[in-house]
């Protein structure tokens, strides 16, 4: 095999060569540059907010004002970001970027949260979006338990025999299998009791009477034998005392209602065609 034979069978020949066709081919297909001046758009100009951007960014990181230089070295990054973004438009390397359309989608759903910002509650507003959702303002509920753990499958007669021993005095401490479990809680919410022993066991515990021992009842770790020594159910907060949550909800439903209209309303400047469904 001849050296020109060897040469024109490396395959970075072929991808020069497929390289220059398709720079050829975009060069006859894509829409000439508009001649320099004669589109506004081909302006890059950095007004004086930006340039106050620029600089409160900078003293942000810095704490300090930037130099003379260092504002420059600011303008000329601005520069080529913002050539780089135009020219990647104007490529529509900005289509089917997954990335991109969420980040778009983001600021667009920071106008309509910047919106319903600005709107201010009244009294009125606050008193009836209360009156319309009391359930949501309760203080939270508490329970303080004792509990002698009784494994994964307890014995019925095993637990009969702990039940009696718990009725007759003997120290719940004393009795049933080891656990890591504390054998006794204080007062405690839902977070602290679940986060403990799993899952829905809380719930459980609030509706059982104050007093003696019973169970078993399940956690996320087996069955237990329960004494419940405090017991206090969830309360309705006053209008007062509720006042920052129904602010801050309020907030929220109004942010979520400016988005969907803001949605609904760029939505129904257009044509809506899904192929395979009739119009």
């Amino acid at each position: 095999m001849t050296a020109l034979s060897r040469f024109l069978r490396q395959p970075l020949l072929h991808f020069l060569v497929l390289g220059a066709l398709i720079f050829v081919y975009y060069g006859a297909v894509a829409p000439s540059d508009p001649e320099p001046g004669g589109d506004p758009s081909s302006e890059i100009a950095v007004t004086s907010l930006q340039l106050d951007r620029l600089n409160t960014e900078f003293e942000a990181i810095w704490q300090r004002a930037p130099t003379t230089d260092e504002q420059q070295k600011l303008i000329d990054n601005f520069i080529r970001e913002e050539v780089l973004v135009r020219e990647a438009l104007r490529l529509g390397l900005d289509r089917d970027d997954t990335v991109l359309r969420r980040r778009l989608i983001q600021k667009m759903d920071y106008l309509a949260a910047s919106s319903a910002r600005a709107q201010k509650p009244s009294e009125d507003d606050l008193t009836a979006h209360f009156e319309a959702n009391r359930e949501s303002y309760l203080r939270p509920g508490r329970v303080a338990f004792e509990q002698v753990f009784l494994g994964e499958s307890p014995d019925e007669t095993l637990t009969t025999e702990i039940l009696t021993k718990l009725e007759a005095g003997v120290p719940f401490s004393e009795l049933g299998k080891r656990t890591l479990l504390p054998s006794e809680l204080g007062m405690s919410a839902r977070a602290k009791v679940d986060g403990l022993f799993g899952d829905g066991l809380f719930e459980t515990l609030q509706s059982l009477e104050a007093g003696n021992w019973q169970g078993p009842v399940k956690s996320g770790y087996g069955f237990h034998l329960v004494r419940i020594t405090e017991n206090q159910l969830p309360e309705q907060l006053t209008f007062e005392e509720a006042r920052k949550f129904v602010t801050e909800d309020w907030s929220l439903q109004r942010y979520e209602q400016a988005r969907v209209d803001q949605q609904e309303a760029l939505k129904s400047q257009y044509r809506i065609i899904v192929e395979g469904q009739a119009q």
